[in-house]
């Protein structure tokens, strides 16, 4: 029995192993291209998808709530969401209206005229200042391939017989047959936001588009000319670092210099305070001098009358006594006295008293002369102290200010420094930090364009992750058009003319025609 059941086995498995095993489940290779109806304000009104076969025996799988043969008459069978069609048509396409309404991308679009929103049924025919407010961001419920990889071309047109002044960033502006072609440009995996502003009237605007692609640029790109700039950077950074190390060691010094500077000023403008007490002691002397001088040359002429005085008694005196001696003597007076004594040997002594009291006349009209003259200098010097006092108050004044001047100005060098070691810190964490910098970016570089160049991508399927054999997919979306409603024509009947016979029954009311 066991080698029966044996044999009976391997049998079965030569059989089954006969038979090929069947493909009618593998889904075909086809590419996508979405189609959406957007509403004025972006949101999906609908979506729907064409598929595109080679042809042959096609497999697909869908969620859709309509399909349409858009190539042949042969029949589409639809089993929930597996599509099947045998076709000799090549290549073959279908299409598939979707019953999710979601795209990759969330699209939001709002208008205002004179900075009032307005729905875009609203805006139809107005007139004033406008403003369109796209927004692009990522929808969290479709699977984020699409959002990462696809980027977003988003196209206004706008009429230049209606609109004028357009203004907008991020967006090129093109001339395209008396229209303006506003085209935005929004790389993958990046939220977007921009506005277009114009001078608008009776205004009407075609469809916004919003077309997806696969980005795959085909660019020449030198990562080692690149390189080499980045090390160029390095090397100015490094450059910079010493040349902040340099400056901030010149301005240490200058601080140091400062410093003394400022000692110096400081001693300077005590010392001018010390010399302005000094020379308001000084001045108020010379002010007391000149005041005693001034009283003693009040006295000047009674000295010099009293010794004029004495002088001339003594004279008087010496005559009436030499008369007394019969001597024959003439009259001697301060002139003549002493050649005549001189002469006389017995009067030799008298001589000498009378020399005396000449000296002292004359010494006395000398010292009056020397007391005015005194007098005069102590007038100029109390007036010289005067100003020199008010000069050095002037000069102690300056000092003040220049010495109040240099704190400050030693402060902001102080100031200076503090910044300029915060710069060299910031220079040397620069420095520190993009020592390796041209390495690091061009790692950044090649990881950039591995995901630009990316051959090992591999397209998914917007419609099913059952389709396993997806080549490409494309999104074409559109808003619907701003325009002014048709007004329906009134059709003016022309008054149908009456015979006499016809205006006579009717005016009885037989006649209605």
């Amino acid at each position: 029995m066991k080698k029966l059941f044996s044999l009976v086995l391997v049998f079965i498995l030569l059989i089954t192993s006969s038979f090929p095993v069947t493909a009618t489940t593998i889904p075909s290779a086809k590419e996508e291209v979405v189609y959406g109806i957007l509403g004025q304000d972006g949101s999906v009104r609908n979506l729907y998808v064409v598929n595109i076969f080679p042809g042959s025996k096609i497999i697909d799988y869908g969620n859709y709530s309509e399909i349409r043969n858009m190539t042949s008459s042969e029949e589409i069978k639809q089993s929930q969401d597996k599509i099947t069609i045998d076709t000799i048509a090549t290549p073959f396409y279908y299409q598939g209206n979707l019953i999710s309404k979601e795209l990759p991308w969330n699209i939001l679009v709002k208008y205002y005229i004179n900075d009032k929103e307005v729905s875009g049924l609203d805006l139809a025919g107005q007139s004033g200042q406008l403003k369109i407010n796209i927004s692009v961001s990522q929808n969290p419920n479709i699977d984020p391939i699409f959002y990462e990889n696809y980027a977003l071309q988003i196209a206004l047109t706008l009429d230049n017989k209606l609109c004028s002044n357009i203004k907008t960033d991020q967006a090129t502006i093109a001339e395209a047959g008396g229209k303006k072609q506003v085209n935005f440009t929004l790389l993958p995996g990046n939220p977007f936001e921009a506005s277009v502003t114009a001078d608008v009237k009776n205004f009407e605007m075609d469809s916004i588009t919003f077309n997806a692609i696969r980005l795959n640029l085909k660019m020449d790109i030198d990562s080692d000319e690149f390189s080499s700039q980045i090390s160029q950077l390095i090397t100015a950074v490094e450059e910079l670092d010493s040349g902040a190390g340099q400056l901030l060691d010149g301005l240490k010094q200058l601080s140091d210099g400062m410093d003394e500077y400022v000692n110096g000023m400081k001693a300077y403008h005590d010392g001018m305070g010390q010399l302005s007490t000094g020379v308001k002691d000084l001045s108020k002397g010379a002010s007391s001098l000149e005041e005693g001088l001034s009283q003693l040359t009040k006295e000047n002429n009674t000295l010099v009358y009293g010794a004029l005085a004495l002088q001339e008694a003594a004279f008087d005196a010496i005559n009436m006594q030499l008369s007394g001696f019969g001597l024959n003597l003439p009259q001697i007076t301060p002139d003549n006295y002493s050649s005549i004594l001189s002469n006389v040997p017995q009067l030799e002594e008298l001589k000498l008293q009378l020399d005396g009291i000449i000296q002292f006349t004359q010494g006395l009209k000398e010292y009056t002369q020397g007391v005015a003259e005194l007098g005069k200098g102590a007038a100029s010097l109390a007036d010289g102290t005067e100003k020199l006092h008010d000069s050095i108050l002037e000069i102690a004044s300056s000092s003040k200010d220049l010495y109040d001047a240099a704190v400050n100005l030693n402060n902001a060098i102080k100031n200076i420094e503090d910044g300029l070691a915060s710069y060299k810190d910031g220079t040397e964490k620069f420095k520190n930090e993009s020592s390796h910098m041209d390495e690091e970016i061009e790692k950044q570089i090649q990881q950039l364009l591995a995901e630009i160049y990316d051959s090992d991508f591999q397209a998914k399927s917007f419609v099913s992750d059952k389709n396993k054999q997806v080549d490409s997919v494309q999104f074409v979306l559109k808003t619907e058009a701003i325009q002014i409603p048709d007004t329906p024509s009134v059709i003016v009947q022309e008054p149908v003319k009456l015979n006499f016979w016809q205006k006579l029954l009717k005016l009885f009311g037989l006649y209605d025609g």
